[in-house]
C-alpha cells in the first residue's frame, strides 16, 4: 500500500484497499463468501482480491451472482479476432495495450486520468440514480514493471467519507444544502450546446444505502455545475476547484500498487479514483474493466 499525502504528512491508516478473500478463487466462492466480499466493499470503500486467474467470461458470471444483472456492454464491446477471446466478452472492456507496444508514445488521454466517479459518465436511468452503488472491478492481467517517473504502476483512490468527515460542522450543514448539476465527462457532450447536455440533479452530500453514512458526492471540475450557477460556468468551476482544494489538503490518497492477478473492487458511491500514465512503448498494460449496479 502507497498513501500519498497531498501537503504534509500525518498518521493515516486507509480504511481503502482492504485484500479479501485470500486464497479463495471467484469463480468458487460459496453464497456466504459472496456476502461477505459486498459487505467487506460497502465497508471499505476498495477492496482487493489477489492471484486471480480467471477468463474475461468468468469475470462476468461472477459479477452477476454477487452483484445482479449486468447493466451495460451487449453490443457495446465488439470481439476483436486479434485479441484472444479469453480477455474478451460483451460487458468487459479492455483497458491498455493487448496487442502488444505501442510503435509511438501515444497522446495523454486525460479521461480517466483526472478525479472521477464512474457515475459521472452513465446514461440517466431509473437504476442509476445518483446513491445507486455502482461498483466497479478492474482486473489487471498485465501490469506495467513501471508508472509515471520509475514508481510503480497504480490507480490512485480518495475516501469521500472520510472528506465529508474531515470538515467543520457548519461546512458540513452547508454543502448538505447544495445541489449540483452532474453532466457526462466533456469528451462526451464537447459539440453539444449546454442547454441540449443531458443532467442529472444530486446533493453534494449523500447518505450511502448500506452503512447510512454521509460522503462527498463530486463529481469532476468539468462535469459539475452546483444548481443556481447554470449560466456561470467559470463560476461554477472555480466553486468546484476551491472544494476540491480543500478535500485534497486534508484526505490523503491511497494508491493501489498492481500486481498481476490482481482484482480491485471500488464502490463509486463513496471514491473517487483516477488512472495513471504509462509508457506503453516500453510496456504493456492488459486489463479487463467491468461494471455492475448492486442489487
Amino acid at each position: 500500500m502507497i498513501i500519498k499525502y497531498p501537503l504534509k504528512p500525518r498518521e493515516y491508516q486507509s480504511r481503502l484497499g482492504l485484500e479479501v478473500l485470500k486464497g479463495c478463487n471467484l469463480i468458487d466462492l460459496t453464497e456466504l463468501q459472496r456476502s461477505q466480499l459486498k459487505q467487506a466493499l460497502w465497508q471499505q470503500g476498495v477492496i482487493v482480491v489477489k492471484n486471480q486467474h480467471i477468463s474475461a467470461s468468468e469475470l462476468e458470471e461472477f459479477a452477476r451472482k454477487t452483484f445482479g444483472n449486468l447493466m451495460f456492454g451487449s453490443n457495446s464491446f465488439s470481439l476483436d479476432p486479434e485479441i484472444s477471446p479469453e480477455i474478451q466478452s460483451q460487458y468487459s472492456a479492455i483497458l491498455g495495450n493487448p496487442k502488444g507496444l505501442d510503435r509511438k508514445p501515444p497522446e495523454k488521454i486525460y479521461g480517466a486520468r483526472i478525479w472521477h466517479q464512474d457515475k459521472d459518465g452513465v446514461p440517466i436511468i431509473k437504476e442509476l440514480e445518483m446513491n445507486a452503488l455502482y461498483v466497479v472491478m478492474l482486473y489487471g492481467i498485465k501490469v506495467p514493471e513501471e508508472g509515471e517517473n520509475g514508481q510503480p504502476h497504480t490507480t490512485e483512490y480518495l475516501d469521500l467519507v472520510e472528506a465529508y468527515n474531515n470538515l467543520d460542522s457548519s461546512h458540513q450543514k452547508a454543502l448538505e444544502e447544495i445541489l449540483m448539476y452532474q453532466m457526462p465527462p466533456v469528451w462526451f457532450w464537447q459539440n453539444l450546446d449546454w442547454d441540449n447536455v443531458p443532467k442529472k440533479v444530486h446533493p453534494i452530500v449523500s447518505t450511502h444505502k448500506v452503512t447510512g453514512k454521509k460522503g462527498l458526492y463530486l463529481g469532476s471540475w468539468n462535469t459539475a455545475i452546483p444548481l443556481g450557477m447554470e449560466d456561470k460556468q467559470e463560476e461554477a468551476q472555480q466553486y468546484w476547484q476551491d472544494l476540491w482544494n480543500m478535500v485534497l489538503e486534508r484526505t490523503p490518497v491511497y494508491s493501489h500498487v498492481w500486481e498481476p492477478g490482481d482484482i480491485v473492487f471500488w464502490d463509486n458511491s463513496q471514491v473517487m479514483h483516477r488512472g495513471t500514465f504509462y509508457d506503453s512503448t516500453k510496456y504493456q498494460r492488459i486489463a479487463l474493466r467491468l461494471g455492475v449496479v448492486a442489487d
